[in-house]
């Protein structure tokens, strides 16, 4: 009889956890599909948004005084008749909505043009800019975001201490600094009087006798244009995770969480630092388009060959389908980190859910 009773038991346990286990499986497939639909939405509302951001970039652009073509010539003499058949051809003898329409229907293709200037595709020449760009962002986004939370959730925690006033002090400057007065000073101080690294470029002109020097010489010259954009954007999070860190610690979980026992370890990291950084994760969906603006200086003044300097260079030659084509591009790049930012609430706080 006991024999019987423990079988039916185990029996039961059994069942009991294979239930468990199928409930399980049945929850994550929801939230998959959840989040799969989510994904879907998103995508259909970025849709009109760029649509709608194409048309703004078209209608400013071409409501900036001047005439492009004059650009493109120079101060070169050109015969009217002669200046009229490269209108034509560019297609800027139609109507304004006339040519949104037709640049627009290219755009979808995958064509964004060819360039007034050198009659180069668009695509060409912001692809070969985009990997300078994206490594100088990934290693600065990536310096900085370690750097912030950590100082962050050092100063939240020892608040009003000596180490939260230098830190705070420290980024109120680097927030405040304008990056090309610190890049002059970092030029000054670092190339012209050290004489430790380069000013300018992404490498030497010079023959490497191996893979590793050249290597070295690549990063060396990373340095100064990365810690630029360490600097400002490093003393933007630090001030978001120290308030957020310093809001989460306040409320009363924490206070539970202590009174239960738990390591200030475990309390500090494991249950207040996740929510604390859902603020961070807002910032670091908007960080392309601060990192490009930055990006914008710093690649100038260090020569750096990125999409930053190349907009401030075609900028003042009113170059339409590379201006246009470049502002798509990063319209693009925005919304989808936006995107990864929204779909990185649910890993970081489990309470959010895309239904």
């Amino acid at each position: 009889m006991q024999r019987y009773s423990l079988y039916v038991t185990l029996n039961l346990i059994d069942k009991e956890i294979n239930i468990k286990e199928r409930r399980e499986k049945n929850n994550w497939g929801v939230v998959l599909m959840t989040l799969r639909t989510y994904i879907i939405r998103r995508v259909i509302v970025i849709i009109p948004t760029l649509i709608f951001i194409s048309m703004v970039i078209f209608s400013l652009i071409h409501l900036a005084p001047g005439d492009p073509l004059y650009a493109m010539v120079g101060r070169h003499p050109i015969h009217p008749d002669t200046l009229e058949m490269i209108r034509r051809e560019f297609g800027l003898d139609q109507p304004v909505y006339v040519q949104y329409v037709i640049w627009l229907s290219k755009v979808v293709r995958g064509d964004l043009g060819f360039s007034y200037v050198g009659n180069r595709p668009v695509t060409a020449m912001i692809t070969e800019k985009i990997p300078a760009t994206l490594e100088l962002m990934l290693v600065a986004e990536s310096i900085a975001l370690v750097i912030a939370v950590t100082l962050g959730v050092i100063a939240a925690v020892k608040h009003h201490s000596l180490t939260d006033a230098v830190c705070s002090v420290g980024a109120l400057i680097g927030y405040s600094a304008p990056n090309f007065w610190i890049s002059l000073i970092a030029m000054m101080v670092f190339a012209g009087w050290l004489k430790v690294l380069p000013i300018g470029g992404m490498g030497s002109h010079r023959t490497f006798n191996t893979p590793l020097d050249a290597l070295v010489d690549h990063l060396r010259h990373l340095v100064l244009p990365a810690s630029i954009l360490v600097i400002g954007w490093t003393a933007y999070l630090f001030r978001m995770v120290r308030s957020s860190m310093l809001d989460v610690l306040r409320q009363d979980y924490i206070t539970t969480a202590r009174a239960k026992g738990l390591k200030e370890r475990v309390v500090i990291y494991k249950h207040a630092l996740r929510n604390a950084l859902l603020p961070v994760i807002t910032y670091e969906g908007y960080s392309i388009g601060f990192l490009l603006s930055g990006a914008a200086v710093v690649e100038t003044i260090f020569s750096w060959p990125g999409l930053g300097r190349f907009m401030v260079e075609i900028a003042g030659n009113r170059n339409y389908p590379v201006l246009m084509g470049l502002s798509m591009i990063i319209a693009v790049m925005v919304l989808t980190a936006n995107l990864g930012a929204d779909l990185a609430y649910a890993i970081v706080d489990p309470r959010i859910r895309y239904d």
